[in-house]
């Protein structure tokens, strides 16, 4: 019996138990699943940021996990309507504080996070709006749209600039990219051109090159008010697709604070952005044209996962783009935010 067929049983099965179980026993198991999972995984997780393991440095490893998913300060999160993917930012977070995580709105929580994952467009979820009247916490409630239209348009409101440009009237280069989230789809055309693509926007070619075949892309942690660390990525670009891959285009990354690269108000303007989008919590992707001197927020995610963050888990060290100590630094840095913004501890 292959896989595949492996896995078509197993559904059937799973299937056939689910149809003549009570409800009420379905869901204890899955939150139980998901108890010990998660337990599991914050020692896994934990043990990661080890560099030498010897005996008695996992021992105590394993122990401060233990005093962190004890202890009575513990928090929970719920994410609804989806269950944080493994490689989500702020899931790695929690199992690096040993925080309990869930999917269940009839169970107890601290704070509530609406999490779709790799969607666009989010219409207001139920059971989250009446949490939110009952004065219950519940972050990215009003972040329900995360399209490239509506971010430029709000990005224009607070800028006073924007990326859009008409690809029927203009001459030059630009970059044509699906509306929708999480695509990785863009690719430079020449411009004009004789007709417009239905689900297509047209922005400006932003000139972040820092060298022949090489971009500097920014990727800007958002915690309410606090922008804790910013990620200074170096990408390939020697094609007119290749910046836009993501992660398999990275070279590099640099750990840098916001100051060195933002001004202050620019950082006023990132902020105040953020609050119009309603985005409590999430990753920006932000440009700098070496031309006029502008940045351009072109992505926002509210949803944002850190496969650089999760690679000690999948690869050896030397492997990983990130080395140790700036791994060490960001998890650090994002967890104050988190705890502080999130959280209002000191």
């Amino acid at each position: 019996m292959n896989s595949i067929t492996n896995d078509n049983f197993f559904s059937q099965f799973k299937r056939t138990v689910q149809k003549y179980l009570p409800s009420s026993l379905i869901i204890f198991l899955k939150d139980l699943k998901y108890k010990f999972l998660n337990i599991y995984k914050s020692y896994k997780y934990n043990l990661s940021f080890m560099e030498q393991k010897q005996a008695i440095a996992i021992l105590k490893n394993l122990l401060e996990t233990t005093k962190k998913i004890s202890s009575f300060q513990r928090k929970t999160i719920l994410f609804y309507p989806n269950f944080p993917h493994r490689k989500a930012t702020i899931y790695q977070l929690c199992l690096a504080l040993g925080y309990d995580v869930i999917n269940n709105p009839e169970k107890e929580f601290d704070v509530a996070i609406y999490w779709k994952r790799y969607a666009t467009f989010f219409p207001q979820e139920p059971i989250l709006s009446q949490f939110s009247t009952e004065n219950k916490t519940v972050f990215n409630h009003n972040c329900q749209d995360v399209s490239k239209t509506y971010i430029d348009r709000e990005f224009l409101k607070v800028f006073g600039y924007c990326t859009i440009i008409d690809p029927l009237t203009h001459s030059g280069k630009c970059v044509a990219k699906s509306d929708l989230n999480a695509q990785h789809d863009g690719k430079i055309i020449d411009c004009p051109i004789e007709s417009k693509q239905s689900g297509i926007i047209y922005q400006k070619l932003i000139d972040n090159e820092v060298e022949k075949g090489k971009v500097v892309d920014f990727r800007v942690p958002i915690f309410k008010q606090t922008i804790p660390v910013v990620y200074r990525y170096l990408k390939k670009n020697l094609n007119a697709e290749q910046r836009f891959f993501g992660y398999p285009s990275l070279i590099s990354v640099d750990i840098i604070e916001p100051t060195e690269i933002f001004t202050s108000e620019e950082i006023s303007k990132i902020l105040e952005f953020c609050q119009k989008i309603g985005l409590d919590y999430g990753e920006l992707d932000i440009l700098k044209d070496k031309q006029d001197g502008r940045i351009y927020i072109i992505d926002a995610n509210n949803t944002p996962s850190s496969r650089l963050l999760f690679e000690p888990l999948e690869m050896p060290t030397e492997k990983c783009i990130l080395s140790y100590q700036q791994r060490q630094t960001i998890i650090e840095k994002l967890v104050l935010a988190l705890q502080k913004e999130i959280f209002t501890l000191d």
